[in-house]
Protein backbone atom coordinates (compact mmCIF):
# COMPACT_ATOMS: atom_id res chain seq x y z
CA UNK A 1 0.00 0.00 0.00
CA UNK A 2 1.29 3.15 -0.75
CA UNK A 3 0.61 7.24 -0.41
CA UNK A 4 1.38 9.72 -2.97
CA UNK A 5 0.76 13.68 -3.09
CA UNK A 6 1.29 13.04 -6.92
CA UNK A 7 0.22 10.86 -9.44
CA UNK A 8 1.63 7.11 -10.52
CA UNK A 9 3.14 6.67 -14.38
CA UNK A 10 1.41 3.87 -14.35
CA UNK A 11 -2.44 2.61 -15.53
CA UNK A 12 -4.39 2.70 -12.86
CA UNK A 13 -8.77 1.82 -11.91
CA UNK A 14 -9.93 4.01 -9.77
CA UNK A 15 -11.70 1.90 -6.82
CA UNK A 16 -13.06 5.74 -4.74
CA UNK A 17 -11.97 8.38 -2.11
CA UNK A 18 -11.54 7.37 1.16
CA UNK A 19 -10.75 10.47 3.54
CA UNK A 20 -10.37 10.67 7.77
CA UNK A 21 -10.29 12.67 10.54
CA UNK A 22 -8.62 12.92 14.03
CA UNK A 23 -7.99 15.13 16.56
CA UNK A 24 -6.00 16.04 19.72
CA UNK A 25 -7.60 17.80 22.92
CA UNK A 26 -4.86 20.04 24.23
CA UNK A 27 -4.91 20.16 28.23
CA UNK A 28 -3.38 23.68 29.44
CA UNK A 29 0.02 22.31 30.08
CA UNK A 30 0.06 21.31 26.23
CA UNK A 31 -0.79 24.24 24.91
CA UNK A 32 3.15 24.73 23.19
CA UNK A 33 2.70 21.53 21.66
CA UNK A 34 -0.29 23.54 19.42
CA UNK A 35 1.81 23.30 15.87
CA UNK A 36 2.48 19.28 16.88
CA UNK A 37 0.88 17.14 14.43
CA UNK A 38 3.31 14.67 13.86
CA UNK A 39 1.60 12.45 15.25
CA UNK A 40 -1.90 13.30 13.72
CA UNK A 41 -0.68 12.73 10.11
CA UNK A 42 0.31 9.14 11.46
CA UNK A 43 -3.01 8.81 12.53
CA UNK A 44 -4.70 9.80 9.45
CA UNK A 45 -2.52 7.56 7.39
CA UNK A 46 -3.21 4.66 8.71
CA UNK A 47 -6.94 5.19 9.03
CA UNK A 48 -6.55 5.87 5.57
CA UNK A 49 -4.80 2.94 4.09
CA UNK A 50 -7.40 0.58 6.52
CA UNK A 51 -10.35 2.34 4.25
CA UNK A 52 -8.25 2.14 1.39
CA UNK A 53 -7.44 -1.76 2.05
CA UNK A 54 -11.01 -2.28 2.02
CA UNK A 55 -11.58 -0.82 -0.82
CA UNK A 56 -9.54 -3.61 -2.20
CA UNK A 57 -7.09 -0.66 -3.50
CA UNK A 58 -3.31 -1.16 -3.97
CA UNK A 59 -2.62 2.77 -3.49
CA UNK A 60 -3.78 6.34 -2.20
CA UNK A 61 -2.99 9.10 -4.95
CA UNK A 62 -3.37 12.44 -4.23
CA UNK A 63 -3.43 12.53 -0.95
CA UNK A 64 -3.92 16.07 0.87
CA UNK A 65 -4.01 16.96 4.55
CA UNK A 66 -5.84 19.62 6.29
CA UNK A 67 -4.36 21.09 9.56
CA UNK A 68 -6.70 23.14 11.95
CA UNK A 69 -6.31 24.53 15.58
CA UNK A 70 -9.85 24.93 16.99
CA UNK A 71 -9.38 27.85 19.53
CA UNK A 72 -11.81 27.98 22.04
CA UNK A 73 -11.93 31.97 23.80
CA UNK A 74 -8.52 33.07 23.99
CA UNK A 75 -6.21 29.70 23.43
CA UNK A 76 -6.63 26.49 21.29
CA UNK A 77 -8.81 23.84 22.39
CA UNK A 78 -7.23 21.37 19.80
CA UNK A 79 -5.75 20.07 17.01
CA UNK A 80 -7.90 18.72 13.89
CA UNK A 81 -6.29 17.50 10.73
CA UNK A 82 -8.33 15.98 7.94
CA UNK A 83 -6.82 13.80 5.14
CA UNK A 84 -8.34 12.24 1.55
CA UNK A 85 -7.43 10.60 -1.62
CA UNK A 86 -8.01 8.40 -4.13
CA UNK A 87 -8.01 4.99 -3.79
CA UNK A 88 -6.74 3.01 -6.97
CA UNK A 89 -5.79 -0.23 -8.06
CA UNK A 90 -3.03 -0.92 -10.48
CA UNK A 91 -3.60 -2.88 -13.52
Amino acid sequence: MFLTTGEVKQAYTIKGIVNATVKKNLTAEQLDEVDNFDELYRQVQDILIERAVAKDGDGIIGVSFEPQIVRVSVGPKYLMLHGYGTVISLN
